[in-house]
């Protein structure tokens, strides 16, 4: 038998072994900074306190914003915890679009995720790189997954990466702790669906899934938000390597035929009238994003999932905060961003393991409250996955911010 690869996890099911690894990352000595490793992880089990990590987390994310003067000046008021703030300017944000697009090469068919982890007895986040591989013999599921661990580190130069060398506090990293009833919540595209106005549509239902839009907005605020909770939090962005086939783009295509005629004046009700059926409205509305699709989904993309948990009842706020952050919302689009569900009683246990096991198992809840009968199956594939302008949308690898106090726990000392 060959050396086990140290930190990684397994487990055994269904005639198959399933190992995990993780990999620590933090910003490096500045946002161009050479990419140099950050400090080994010296944790033996259940992470510890430490002494002498970041100071006070930056200030809060706002609820409202209040301007005056400069653009650049804003004053935010109505935090989630209190407090007022004045910021002033914004500075680059690292652009990590081509190590995603490197991952959907190296990861293979490995799921990975990018996890961000608050305690609230010590200031600041952790953040880390976690993958998943499996195989029928348990050595070489470890090996794989140490290999999926390895090239997936090779993450851009504002970020270092240490493997998590402890297995008891890999496991930590899976599950740190039990949710609350009330604290899990997922983000995930919007689905709109109405019943359409025209006797001759195919199907009675239209549905429009709204793709998230990548802007390059900071993450700084949602940071600050989870590092100053005052309990136990996580928020978990997940993907799996997704290839769209022939199947999928044809009906991507039909689907996009079918709007483009409902949005035009159609035939005729009967041959003694001769008025022309009108446009459907919803169908007008809709057809720019359902052409989007075409366009957008056409061979590599993601599974992706987004998941927050705390350890008590997660505030309203806080989960659009998330959803905000992801995507911005664009007037021009006519529908709303991202949807924040809350996992039902029949839905939990499937959503907490996913989380905990870098799983994509569908909810009940991605139907978003529509009529079962008004989400087909195309619209549910588009609901779960992004191309690879949306993955850099809701990954976001960490860096050092550029001002105020560090946002991540520093672990070198």
């Amino acid at each position: 038998m060959g050396a086990t690869p140290s930190g990684v996890v397994t487990t055994h099911g269904g005639g198959r072994w399933w190992a995990w690894a993780a990999s620590r990352i933090a910003p490096a000595a500045g946002n161009r900074g050479s990419g140099a490793p950050v400090a080994a992880d010296r944790v033996s089990g259940a992470p510890e306190t430490r002494q002498g990590g970041v100071g006070a987390a930056a200030p809060p994310v706002t609820v409202h914003n209040q301007q005056s003067g400069p653009a650049n000046h804003v004053v935010q008021v109505g935090q989630l915890f209190g407090g007022v703030h004045i910021h002033e300017g914004a500075a680059p944000v690292p652009d990590d679009s081509a190590w995603l697009r490197s991952c959907w090469e190296v990861a293979g068919d490995a799921p990975f995720e990018v996890r961000y982890v608050n305690r609230p007895e010590r200031p600041g986040l952790d953040c880390f790189l976690i993958t998943r591989a499996d195989s029928v013999d348990q050595d070489d599921a470890r090996r794989r997954v140490a290999d999926s661990r390895a090239r997936l580190g090779r993450v851009p130069g504002h970020v270092g990466a240490e493997p998590v060398v402890d297995e008891a506090h890999a496991r930590w990293v899976l599950e740190p702790f039990r949710p609350h009833g009330a604290g899990l919540v997922e983000v995930r595209k919007r689905l709109t669906a109405r019943r359409s106005s025209r006797d001759d549509a195919r199907d009675p239902w239209l549905t429009a899934v709204t793709p998230l839009a990548r802007s390059p907005r900071s993450w700084e605020p949602l940071w600050a938000e989870l590092a100053r909770l005052p309990f136990e939090a996580v928020l978990s962005v997940g993907l799996l390597g997704y290839r769209v086939g022939p199947g999928l783009r044809s009906h991507l295509a039909a689907r996009a035929a079918e709007f483009g005629r409902l949005a035009r004046e159609g035939p005729s009700r009967t041959g003694v009238w001769h008025a022309p059926r009108p446009p459907d409205e919803f169908a007008v509305a809709a057809l720019p994003l359902v052409s989007e699709a075409v366009r957008r989904y056409t061979d590599r993309a993601y599974l992706a999932r987004v998941t927050l948990a705390a350890t008590r009842p997660i505030p309203p706020l806080l989960a659009e905060l998330v959803a905000d952050t992801l995507s911005s919302r664009d007037p021009g689009v006519g529908f709303a961003g991202p949807a924040v569900l809350r996992p039902g009683a029949a839905d939990a246990a499937i959503a907490w393991h996913n989380a905990t096991s870098l799983g994509f198992a569908p909810l009940s809840a991605y139907d978003q409250g529509n009529p079962p009968e008004a989400i087909g199956a195309v619209e549910r594939v588009l609901g779960g996955i992004v191309d690879l302008d949306e993955a850099a949308a809701v990954c976001r690898l960490p860096y050092r911010v550029s001002s105020g106090s560090p946002l991540f726990v520093d672990h070198s000392s």
